[in-house]
């Protein structure tokens, strides 16, 4: 059962013994990385082992991955992944070894260090749609899509506030909760916006329309890292596929159409919450009133309810079951226009220009429908509302309202922990 592990340097005449008590279980299998001559994966009966100092000392890898034999491995020279053949388990990948290449013993001793993981790749839209198989498929996750923050702390941080800030051109985009951990640390950055909020809607096209926001535009991002009173700062890139058949001016006419219909989609989500509150606030505030005093502003509200409902109605599908009967109005219209556009990386058709202008025109006109509700009918009734002491008809601010956002997806922030205590020189 012991560990028998071996190297040479001369050829096989003289060999010297790399295995130490940290190593676990019989060896099967050994890789000198490719670019650093010093790390060393060993594959053993039970799981993985690292070395960062030639095979002087050994850890365990353990995130994410059992203890289970690795049987071989091979390191992929343009990936920069490391491919595990287990037994019992199949195939284990890890994603991106460079963090550890770079992981020397000047960088140890650094209370924090920023890694280099090279640019991200932004990943072209492919529409929607997939293989429907049964459970004979073998498949696993491809890598996340989004671009990766690496650093190394060589203690945990404990206290004080930590967290990273995302810039770009002066603007803060994002803040995301950082990794705490010693050992290396890896954040994911979202490179994708919040999907649109949208207006509820059983079209399957509208719907599925709506799932994903457009990519971050390609560039430079500053990254800080604020770690109680300490700041550290780096740059992570994106850049477009270097393959890709579309040029950049083909891009920009996408990305600009594309926003072009994301604000048109949160535009009518904020409508439709508007008309949807009015609705249920004038109906609770007609149920109240009993008196005959109160009978002709009961008879306004419900009135101004009818109105909102009538009008949500006439731009949003209320009926269909999601699958077959498909009812299609203006929040449709707009959502599977939205589909075509953000899911195809290329210029837009004439047609689909064409139609945003339409929709567009569509929406001012039904804003300014609601707005002189507002100026007129509400205005009114909070003013006869006030004089009874009762509750005012109000509605959330637009700002308000789309600053309630669901995550975007695959956007959570999270960290690789990969601790090296047991890496001291």
């Amino acid at each position: 059962m012991k560990s028998y592990v071996y190297k040479t340097t001369d050829l096989g005449k003289t060999w010297i013994s790399m295995s130490t008590p940290q190593v676990e279980g019989y060896a099967l299998c050994i890789k000198e990385d490719l670019v650093n001559p010093q790390l060393l994966f060993l594959g053993t009966e039970f799981g993985l082992f690292i070395s960062l100092d030639g095979g002087k000392n050994w850890g365990r890898f353990s995130s994410n991955l059992p203890k289970v034999a690795v049987h071989d491995m091979v390191i992929h020279p343009r990936d920069h992944s490391l491919v595990l053949a287990t037994h019992g388990r199949g195939i284990a990948i890890i994603d991106n070894i460079s963090p550890l290449r770079q992981i020397t013993a000047e960088v140890m001793d650094k209370p924090f260090q920023f890694l280099n993981v090279g640019a991200t790749i932004l990943r072209d839209p492919e529409g929607t749609g997939g293989w429907y198989g049964g459970n004979g498929n073998f498949t696993g996750p491809n890598p996340s899509s989004a671009a990766q923050i690496a650093y190394y702390m060589n203690k945990r941080h404990t206290f004080g506030k930590m967290y990273i800030e995302v810039w770009k051109d002066g603007q803060l985009l994002k803040t995301l909760p950082a990794g705490k951990s010693a050992g290396i640390n890896i954040v994911e950055m979202p490179t994708t916006l919040e999907k649109p909020k949208t207006v509820p809607s059983k079209n399957i096209r509208a719907i599925s329309g709506n799932l994903f926001g457009p990519n971050f535009p390609a560039g430079d991002y500053q990254i800080k890292v604020i770690k109680d009173k300490s700041t550290y700062e780096t740059t992570v890139s994106l850049i477009h596929d270097p393959q890709s058949p579309f040029t950049p001016k083909e891009r920009s006419l996408q990305k600009e159409a594309t926003m072009k219909l994301y604000a048109l989609t949160e535009t009518m989500a904020y409508q439709h919450e508007i008309l949807v509150t009015l609705e249920n606030q004038a109906r609770k505030a007609a149920d109240s009133l009993a008196g005959k005093k109160e009978a002709k502003l009961k008879a306004a509200l419900l009135s101004l309810a009818q109105t909102m409902e009538t009008e949500r109605k006439t731009v949003v599908s209320t009926e269909g079951d999601g699958y077959v009967n498909e009812d299609e109005r203006l929040v449709e219209q707009l959502g599977d226009l939205y589909r075509q556009v953000s899911t195809y990386p290329g210029k837009p058709t004439d047609s689909q220009i064409q139609r945003t202008l339409l929709i567009e025109k569509s929406i001012d006109e039904f804003q300014k429908r609601i707005q002189s509700v507002l100026d007129t009918q509400v205005k009114t009734l909070n003013g006869q509302l006030a004089k009874l002491g009762r509750s005012l008809l109000s509605f959330p601010a637009k700002e308000e309202f789309l600053s309630k956002k669901d995550s975007a997806a695959g956007a959570s922030g999270g960290d690789l922990n990969l601790w090296m205590n047991n890496f001291r020189f």
